[in-house]
């Protein structure tokens, strides 16, 4: 008897355990993700100054040094650190291997936009790519000392878009989109080009008397078109 009760009562267990368990992914699913979606507005010849486009910056942490190489200026790794001299000059038979290194190419930037989300930082840099049939993700590139950065996907002609905000102290946390517009550029589209106009609000469930917004330009290629 005590045999069938106790396996009564595992039995029981297991259940509570698994609807418990399905509950907090399904209510997880919701908090990563908002209901709220907004439609594409399409132009043909989408107006604005997209001069930014001109503009180009090195990778994180490489610049010009003393002796206007383009070189590791700071994070160096141990390996890139012993081809350069105490003044960070490359030295001179180690320059053809310096460079298959690093990343020397200039980035012509993608992105211009301004935000009041939690320890934003400005970045020049935004990367779109397409999945399957007209599924299109966006994330901004943020350097490595960032704590917060925009993503958004587009689908059936709507828009759904979080931050993901990773303070230096206490837990990481996603603002939900709860409106905003994207005016996109259709005859860059069908080029295989993402350029767009957007401005995005967030709930704010941490401070009602704070708005919370990104908004912006975006012009750049759409990968795995």
């Amino acid at each position: 008897m005590n045999f069938f009760r106790s396996y009564f009562k595992i039995k029981l267990l297991v259940v509570i355990l698994i609807f418990t368990v399905g509950f907090l992914l399904k209510s997880s699913s919701k908090i990563l993700v908002s209901e709220t979606q907004i439609p594409i507005e399409w132009f043909n010849n989408l107006k604005g100054d997209f001069s930014f486009t001109s503009k180009w910056s090195y990778a994180e942490n490489i610049g010009l040094n003393k002796a206007q190489q383009i070189a590791c200026l700071k994070n160096c790794t141990v390996r890139i650190q012993k081809m350069m001299n105490s003044e960070g000059i490359i030295i001179s038979d180690s320059t053809d291997l310096y460079y298959q290194i690093i990343d020397s190419t200039r980035k012509y930037h993608t992105l211009e936009s301004r935000s009041t989300l939690y320890d934003w930082k400005p970045s020049n840099f935004i990367k779109v790519r397409r999945y399957g049939n007209f599924v299109i993700e966006g994330s901004v590139i943020q350097d490595s000392s960032s704590r917060c950065s925009l993503f958004f996907r587009v689908k059936d002609n709507y828009l759904n878009a979080w931050v993901y905000h990773d303070p230096e102290k206490g837990p990481t946390k996603i603002f939900r989109l709860n409106g905003g517009k994207i005016f996109l550029d259709k005859d860059a589209f069908d080029k295989e080009i993402f350029k767009a106009t957007f401005s995005f609000t967030f709930e704010n469930d941490l401070n009602s008397l704070k708005a919370l917004f990104w908004s912006g330009k975006i012009y750049t290629k759409i990968e795995g078109f």
